[in-house]
């Protein structure tokens, strides 16, 4: 059986950005190879930089981010996961006011990390760290063969830093916010690089 535990993300600390720029609430971390976190973004202005390390954000509220440097561009949609260097200075511009993202931090070359709405049933395979954020809607969970199974409410995290057996994911009724998007809940995987699943 795999260690799950679910919190409500309203209960997660609040931590200050390095640069002031906003804050994140830090859901899973292993020492110095992975983080898994959720940030208010709440003004235009220099990314943190973090040497050797890759990054992957999935925009959760608001319009996006759009990220430069030099002649590098790279947008930050809504529910769409983009993998970008963490190493780079990357200047943060608002599409349309605050934003609220899921950033996913790995050490470079070593892992590999995937986020993705949650929009059908999903088998999640053993081996990996699996973060599920309930924004706006929730889903159930289990694990085939056990007596593992329960429920991800809306506003809750779920989080598994090892899974020793398949983790089924069903996603519930889709909740729609203020601004149209889905409030879908999103998947977040890591495993170690040497690692290739068929998903």
């Amino acid at each position: 059986m795999s260690a799950i535990d679910i919190r409500a993300i309203a209960s997660i600390p609040l931590e200050p950005w390095r640069n002031g720029a906003g804050v994140t609430r830090t859901f899973a971390a292993q020492d110095n190879a992975w983080r898994v976190s959720l940030a208010e973004i709440e003004r235009d202005g220099p990314y943190s930089r973090f040497a050797g390390v890759s990054r992957t954000s999935l925009v959760l509220r608001g319009g996006g981010v759009a990220l430069r440097h030099d002649a590098s561009v790279v947008m930050l949609k809504p529910f769409e996961a983009v993998e970008y260097d963490g190493d780079k200075a990357w200047m943060a511009s608002l599409v349309s006011g605050p934003v609220t993202a899921l950033n996913v931090m790995s050490a470079s070359g070593r892992y590999r990390t995937r986020g993705r709405a949650l929009v059908d049933t999903m088998i999640v395979p053993p081996g990996c760290a699996v973060v599920v954020v309930a924004p706006g809607s929730g889903c159930s969970f289990s694990e085939p063969g056990t007596m593992t199974c329960g429920d991800v409410a809306p506003g809750h995290v779920l989080v598994a830093r090892h899974l020793s057996r398949p983790l089924r994911l069903v996603p519930g009724e889709h909740a729609v916010d203020s601004q149209g998007l889905n409030g879908l809940p999103v998947l977040v995987t890591i495993e170690p690089a040497a690692i290739r699943t068929n998903d």
